[in-house]
């Protein structure tokens, strides 16, 4: 057992880093230190031995003697045997940051228990820095490197390396006097307060005299900082006090553990007061914006950060790039905070910033012309709680003209002073088909009305000096049309067995003629006719249309000076037939036990064995003994009569019948080929068993009529762990489905009704024994059960018991039924898929037995309408009579059921 002098040591300094320089400790209290000790889960006799390895023996250890850094270092003893890195005593909770040298952890941002981790709303900026994590504490020194202005402390430790001719690797703690001692401990080095980059000077120049390397092969590097004992407070977002984290942090790392300051803490003045007496101002605006200075906040022991409440605090609305509420110093204004703000977007109106002041207990007005400020070098004081608004620019901009049609660059030009219609012209660039007789300039009336003014721009290209030479104003339109546009343009199109169908441009002069219209086509195709149709249009009369058809188009070209060889108007169509469209396009058929069936293009000299070979070739169940070509007679102007021959033919497709040559069999168009099937040819049917067969796999039905228990006893029977009251069978011929069998009488009885004939592609599958019964449903389950142990709708699965219903498994097992249930739709579901319902007995409801592997069920009742109050009054004496009415019925069909025993 400890003594209470050696409880009262370890717990002390356990708690030390989380008092407060002005806490009492003499107010712990000997349950609380025993407790404390017990949470730690520190274990004697390791903690002895580590202590006395550290030159301290706890049995006669005098606290009061001990300076501040001796307490730190024993603190992080008894923190590395601790196996709860976090101290939360009764009599401080704040939270602890303790690197542990054992076990390297990598960069962890940390939060207090009372500051949101990430995206924490902010209100005025700069907040967001803290609360939602931008900045981190750092919590483990040995993944990281120091930087070169990181100030060395008590407790780091140093690794010293040389390599080259000399070699050395070692490293050093720095002592509570400052000092760490080199060379077998001949030599003392202070470095105690010097930033990293000048002891590495002064070690590499003590180290040179005994040691020998080049530039570049001498490095130092902290590989454990310190902890600092530092205390937050003041207006902090989440909760203040003392924390003990590593000495790589800065003010502002450290700010995070408490998440900043708070909605009404400053940003701008917070106080770093170090523990020598010195102060610091710590401006979280001044690190945005250069995050190097807080390479000179590193924290020592002792050191305090004070929070203030913020003194001047405005809001910035509008168009500029960074709208928010900012915190400004005393002596900072308006342009300050357009600088936080980022400046001002592109639309922003200069003209008129407005700042809204509370001043003599009402609110006013003041407008600022930034523009005159700017100019003037000037500032405009800000005071807190002003809300400085910069408007947009609503209105567009108006200093331009356009120019638009036949121009070589239409579109818009900025206006210029003097600028005339001439110069805006010759910046567009005219084309050779822009019509300069008539253009139009369209003006926009101050009014919102427009002005329309014809010019002829050919005259002012002759003499820019005349007057119609006008000036512009904003938002003139000039339109220059092309020549086209005042002209009627028509054209002609070609269509059919010509090369190229298309439009083509119709000659103004009316000189194009059939022939000439298909040369512009490309000329005619092989296909082409000797006919062509005309189709005269009038594309502003499309209820009109004429056709001249020609019959001998190919003499034309022989001839063009014929009668026929019409020249064409605008927008007529000539179409070339083409000998395809003409000629009816033939076909045969041949249908049955091929390949590819179907309709197939007619051939000159085609046989019976090409027609074969392009429908696929024979299926192997086709008959070619008996394969019949129907055949159309058609003789003009005489009804058609059909003829059938009926063939036989080889498996090479060579035709064995009488009055065939060679084998071959010629076709005409439109012949219908019919192949029949071989009566009675069938490839084997197959069904599959699954689950607990002896032989589960597939089988062929070797007989017809084959049923269930035959085929279960070709596959050896069922094994010892089947359960053929679950068992199930699926009927694919088509589309069935499962239908419910039961597996059980079968084998008892093969008579049954059960003991189905099987078919193609039926599936029996037979699972394992399921020895439990689910119960669902509305059920006082609940009432049982631990909730751990019930599934959705109340689902438990409960052992089978022999022999009982529906009703005892709900009473012995879920409770009851609920207030819900609906007691006349109880059912029970069984393996093999069959459902049976409870149906009303002489003396209550009759429940279904249950069997192995069961689903019970009990429904919810569907809710009724509550009767309204106003109804009218119950005939009491119909109910009773009905009530006796309803006895006597029972009593007469019990005596009735007696007679019959």
């Amino acid at each position: 057992m400890l003594n209470l002098k050696t409880v009262f040591v370890l717990v002390f300094l356990g708690i030390f880093a989380f008092e407060s320089i002005a806490q009492n400790r003499g107010d712990i209290s000997r349950a609380a230190l025993l407790k404390e000790l017990e949470s730690r889960n520190i274990d004697y006799d390791e903690a002895r031995q580590r202590l006395l390895d550290e030159g301290y023996d706890i049995d006669t250890l005098d606290i009061n003697s001990l300076s501040l850094e001796e307490r730190q270092r024993l603190e992080n003893v008894l923190l590395d045997l601790s196996k709860e890195a976090p101290v939360l005593s009764d009599i401080s909770k704040e939270e602890r940051i303790q690197p542990e040298e054992a076990k390297p952890q990598a960069i962890v941002k940390e939060s207090p228990p009372t500051v949101q981790s990430q995206n924490t709303p902010v209100t005025i900026y700069g907040q967001d820095l803290f609360r939602n994590a931008i900045v981190s504490v750092i919590s483990a020194s040995n993944q990281i490197k120091a930087p070169e202005s990181y100030v060395l402390g008590q407790g780091d430790q140093l690794v010293i390396s040389i390599w080259g001719r000399s070699q050395l690797e070692s490293s050093y703690i720095i002592a509570e006097d400052g000092y760490i001692r080199i060379l077998d401990g001949r030599i003392r080095v202070f470095l105690k307060g010097l930033n990293l980059a000048e002891a590495r000077a002064k070690l590499e120049s003590i180290l040179r005299r005994e040691y020998s390397f080049e530039k570049g092969e001498f490095e130092i590097a902290v590989n454990f900082s310190r902890t600092v004992r530092i205390g937050i407070f003041g207006e902090v977002f989440g909760r203040a006090g003392s924390f003990t984290i590593s000495g790589f942090n800065t003010a502002l790392n450290a700010l995070s553990l408490v998440g900043g300051p708070s909605d009404i803490g400053s940003l701008r003045n917070i106080v770093l007061q170090k523990s020598d007496g010195s102060t610091f101002l710590v401006d979280v605006y001044e690190f945005m914006k250069n995050p190097g200075i807080q390479q000179s906040l590193y924290l020592d022991d002792n050191d305090i950060i004070l929070i203030p409440v913020s003194d001047k605090v405005v809001n910035l609305k509008g168009a500029v790039r960074r709208p928010f509420k900012y915190e400004l110093r005393s002596e900072e204004g308006l342009a300050e905070l357009i600088e936080f703000a980022g400046g001002f977007t592109e639309d922003a109106y200069l003209k008129k910033l407005q700042i809204k002041r509370f001043r003599d207990g009402k609110q006013i007005i003041i407008d600022v012309d930034w523009t005159e400020i700017e100019n003037a070098n000037q500032n405009v004081a800000l005071r807190h709680g002003d809300v400085i608004t910069v408007e947009n620019i609503e209105r567009s901009y108006r200093n331009f003209v356009s120019i638009s049609g036949e121009l070589d660059k239409p579109g818009q030009y900025e206006r210029i002073p003097n600028m005339r219609l001439l110069d805006l012209v010759l910046k567009a660039g005219l084309t050779p088909n822009s019509n300069t007789d008539l253009i139009y300039l369209i003006r926009t009336n101050a009014n919102g009305t427009n002005e329309l003014i014809r010019i002829n721009l050919a005259e002012i290209l002759n003499d820019p000096q005349l007057p119609e030479n006008l000036l512009l104003n904003d938002l003139d339109k000039v339109e220059v049309w092309s020549r086209e546009r005042f002209a009627d343009l028509a054209n002609i199109s070609v269509s059919g067995a010509v090369r190229f169908n298309g439009i083509f441009p119709y000659d103004q002069q009316g000189s194009v003629r059939v022939t000439d219209a298909v040369l512009l086509a490309g000329g005619l195709r092989r296909d082409a006719s000797n006919f062509a149709t005309i189709h005269y249009n009038d594309p502003l009369n499309k209820k009109k249309k004429y056709y001249k058809t020609i019959d001998n188009l190919l003499e034309l070209f022989d001839n063009p000076e014929d009668n026929n060889n019409f020249i064409l108007s605008p927008f007529d169509s000539l179409h070339i037939q083409s000998i395809n469209t003409i000629e009816e396009k033939l076909f045969v058929r041949i249908e049955g036990a091929v390949n590819v069936p179907g309709q197939y293009q007619y051939g000159e000299e085609m046989t019976l064995k090409d027609l074969m070979i392009m429908a696929g070739g024979l299926q192997l169940d086709a008959s070619t003994s008996d394969i019949e070509v129907s055949r159309v007679i058609i003789r003009d102007n005489e009804p058609t009569r059909i003829v059938v021959a009926n063939l036989e033919m080889d498996r090479d497709y060579k035709v064995l019948s009488k009055g065939t040559a060679n084998g071959e069999y010629l076709l005409e168009p439109y012949d219908n080929v019919a192949v029949r099937f071989i009566r009675d040819f069938d490839f084997q049917d197959r069904v599959f068993l699954s689950g607990e067969f002896k032989v589960p796999g597939p089988y062929a039905i070797y007989e017809e009529n084959l049923r269930i228990a035959s085929l279960i006893q070709k596959a050896g029977g069922l094994t010892a762990e089947a359960f053929p009251e679950g068992a199930t069978l699926v009927r694919n011929e088509n589309q069935l489905g499962p239908i419910v069998i039961k597996l059980d009488e079968i084998l008892r009885n093969p008579g049954s009704e059960y003991n189905f004939i099987l078919k193609n592609g039926d599936e029996i599958n037979v699972p394992k024994v399921k020895e439990f019964i689910t119960i669902r449903g509305a059920t006082r389950v609940d009432d049982l059960v631990l909730s751990d142990n019930i599934g959705p709708n109340n689902q438990i699965r409960v052992p089978f018991m022999r022999g009982k219903d529906a009703a005892y498994y709900i009473n012995e097992f879920a409770g009851g039924f609920d207030e819900t249930a609906d007691k006349k739709n109880v059912f029970v579901e069984y393996p093999n898929g069959e459902i049976k319902h409870s149906k009303p007995g002489l003396f209550g409801r009759r429940y279904p037995r249950v069997t192995k592997g069961s689903t019970i069920t009990v429904a919810t009742k569907e809710q009724t309408p509550v009767e309204k109050s106003d109804q009218s009054d119950t005939d009491w004496s119909k109910v009773l009579s009905d009530s006796v009415g309803q006895a006597l019925s029972i009593l007469t069909l019990i005596l009735l059921i007696q007679r019959i025993d």
